[in-house]
């Protein structure tokens, strides 16, 4: 069952989408530390790392769009920053998420503004159980690099519970990047009569982070670092309510907090004065707040899903100087949006086929107006094989500094087409392949001021996700994602054949006698104009390695971990600034009780 297609569950064979499904199980068996870590693997998801630290501001790219162009939804709140249009999912603790569900392609007829795709965390459920179980982890590697989580879930037919705490710190694994973080996290759920649901979670995560070394980077006079601090709290109530067996009311209240920090401080080397004092600082204040509903009907052939949501967003920012140049502190004045959608959806179910049609209405107080239809279809060939196409209109409007800046600017508009199969005829192996092809009017042209819509852009490619069955305890999983761009400007800014391509190649074997599990994973990015900066090095294929032993106690199981990180030294950065870390090695443990 998948939620983010159309915002009720619904079987994955009815979605027309080209969707991507991350559950639990795999997260764990990865050990992974942030979220770019997990989506790095995903077919379709570029992730060109900003030095594949422990933490780090990781750009997100969905099929070769632009990283503001993707939406990120954390139980389904907008996570986006106002500030820049992008989102950092560094704060995001991997041990909460349940599942992860990716829309490649524009979603717009469902989530607004959401042209390249989105990527939905959806967190673990609150405990039924009077028992409690839970899950203590820990890691510890080179350069003083750990990780130690927990948590509890239970409850009983009234109320259900689920708490989590961690904490990450490195020492820095290249460069002295060194990074920490403190994330709580918490969900409870009441049983009310009539099968109604009233669950509120919430958390704060508090990510800093040394970003970058001014001198040895750029060559120049000034010992300055950057020095991020990025602090976050969210929180959600939903209310759920069926009726007649058939029908359910969902409404939500959303909010979410980030303060982004970037302070700019010296290493006492040269003209930054002593070492630590403030050069400068930028400080981001973004809230946004909203509130949706939304009635779904389920019949024996046709589901229907009607909603509206609207939100209000606000950003606060300053700057500081130091003594270097100050002391004085300049307080910008805040700024203010207003965001209305309404959408409707319906899958309709014929025998073999299912079709999906979608529509949705948005209100932007600094934008326009913008109607997004869709249309998707499927069709089992047989039971082991799928087709799916679908067309679409979408849109990506510029967020709320963008639409400052630059009172004129418009929406970028996207007209998609997407067509694929799915199939396990072959033995052993699940095949799916996916063609799209983008059209995109009044695109962004953001190399020089003022920005402006210059002009069109044409995107196209495949992507292909390649996965075998276990046989005597080996498997494989390769995918493959090309994507090629020519845009047509104001003449200055037309790229032609414009390539870029991810791949992974992930090997494994497990012992189940034993409990023994290994894995081998590859990953490469080719980078086009859109990701790279001035410079980029996309030489080598960065490989990792984990191996693994299951274990069982009379009151817990888990396992215990080995992980080698870029075993051969590869380079690969989207910015030889930030250059990724040589091979490292860490160890670690996972409890469940």
């Amino acid at each position: 069952m998948v939620e983010v297609a159309t915002r009720a569950p619904k079987p994955l064979r009815q979605v027309a989408e080209n969707v991507s499904i991350i559950t639990a199980e795999e997260i764990e068996a990865m050990h992974p530390h942030s979220v770019a870590e997990i989506l790095s693997r995903e077919s379709g998801v570029f992730v060109p790392f900003s030095g594949r630290e422990i933490l780090g501001d990781e750009p997100l790219y969905l099929l070769g769009t632009q990283r503001q162009q993707a939406l990120m939804l954390l139980d389904g709140v907008r996570i986006n920053l106002n500030s820049n249009g992008v989102v950092v999912p560094n704060f995001i603790p991997v041990g909460i998420i349940k599942r992860i569900e990716i829309i490649k392609g524009p979603a717009s007829s469902v989530w607004g503004s959401a042209l390249g795709g989105v990527v939905n965390i959806i967190t673990k459920d609150a405990g039924k159980s009077s028992i409690p179980t839970g899950t203590a982890s820990m890691s510890y590697g080179e350069a003083n690099t750990r990780e130690l989580t927990a948590d509890l879930a239970g409850g009983n037919d009234k109320v259900g519970y689920y708490a989590y705490a961690g904490n990450v710190d490195s020492d820095g694994l290249k460069n002295d990047r060194y990074s920490e973080r403190n994330a709580v996290y918490g969900k409870m759920q009441l049983n009310l009569p009539h099968s109604s649901t009233l669950v509120a979670s919430g958390g704060y995560s508090d990510p800093a982070y040394k970003a970058l070394e001014w001198s040895p980077s750029w060559n120049t006079d000034l010992d300055i670092y950057d020095d991020v601090s990025n602090d976050n709290v969210w929180g959600t109530l939903y209310f759920d309510r069926p009726f007649a067996d058939r029908f359910n009311l969902h409404l939500a209240l959303q909010r979410y907090e980030n303060d982004f920090t970037n302070e700019r401080r010296s290493l006492g080397t040269g003209v930054g004065g002593p070492k630590g004092e403030m050069v400068w600082l930028d400080n981001w204040k973004d809230i946004n707040t909203s509130v949706s509903g939304a009635l779904n009907w389920a019949g024996e052939n046709v589901t229907a899903n009607l909603g509206a949501e609207t939100s209000r967003s606000e950003i606060d920012s300053k700057t500081t100087l130091g003594v270097l140049l100050g002391p004085s502190t300049t307080i910008n004045d805040p700024l203010k949006e207003e965001r209305r959608g309404v959408y409707a959806n319906a899958t309709y179910v014929l025998g073999k086929f299912s079709i999906t049609p979608g529509l949705r209405y948005d209100y932007h107080s600094n934008s326009n107006e913008i109607t997004s239809p869709s249309l998707g279809a499927t069709y089992q060939v047989a039971d082991d094989t799928l087709l799916r196409a679908s067309v679409a209109r979408g849109f990506s409007a510029p967020y709320l500094v963008m639409a400052k800046d630059y009172p004129g600017l418009k929406p970028e508009i996207i007209t998609a087409y997407q067509a694929g199969i799915e199939t396990y005829r072959i033995p052993f192996l699940t095949s799916k392949l996916t063609a799209f092809y983008f059209n995109i009017d009044d695109a962004w042209q953001t190399t020089s001021s003022p920005n402006t819509n210059e002009g069109k852009v044409r995107r196209h490619g495949i992507d292909l996700d390649l996965r075998t069955q276990e046989f005597h305890g080996l498997s494989l999983r390769s995918n493959f994602t090309y994507s090629t761009e020519d845009s047509m400007g104001d003449g200055s800014t037309n790229i032609e054949g414009d390539e870029t391509y991810t791949a992974n190649l992930i090997f494994g074997y497990r012992h189940k006698p034993s409990g023994i599990r290994a894995e081998l994973a590859g990953n490469y990015i080719w980078y086009n104009a859109n990701m790279q900066m001035d410079t980029h090095d996309s030489d080598d294929i960065l490989w990792d390695a984990i191996l693994s032993k299951d274990f069982s106690l009379p009151a817990c199981r888990g396992d215990l971990f080995l992980k080698a990180h870029n075993i051969f030294n590869g380079n690969q950065m989207w910015d030889v600034d930030y250059p990724n870390p040589d091979r490292w090695v860490e160890v670690g443990a996972m409890f469940k009780f």
